[in-house]
């Protein structure tokens, strides 16, 4: 997924001017979003405006990658999941849950 394609997921398809105002810069650098990776502090000014966590905008913009920050998922938000992914996670939680309990 690039840059500009994380923006439309987060931001519902929103208008440059509404990205702009909410994240508190020029229209002229959301424009430049669809070709050009923008500057950390403006990713990170983005990911607090549509309360996403920092690491994952700049993951997506590629100004990190997982091998950086030695993460190797990014947490995703219950609501955006679809219902056979919200299973597959229970089962993980599940199985984490046994584990934990049978170490004790």
């Amino acid at each position: 997924m690039s840059w500009w394609e994380y923006v439309q997921k987060i931001t519902g398809a929103a208008s440059q001017p509404a990205i702009a105002e909410r994240v508190g810069i020029a229209q002229s650098s959301v424009n430049r979003w669809k070709t050009v990776i923008p500057k950390s502090e403006n990713v990170i000014a983005f990911a607090k405006a549509y309360n996403r966590p920092p690491l994952e905008a700049l993951l997506a913009a590629g100004l990190v990658s997982e091998e950086d920050i030695e993460l190797t998922q990014v947490p995703r938000d219950y609501a955006e999941m679809t219902a056979e992914e919200l299973v597959t996670e229970m089962g993980r939680i599940a199985a984490e849950m046994r584990r934990r309990i049978e170490e004790d």
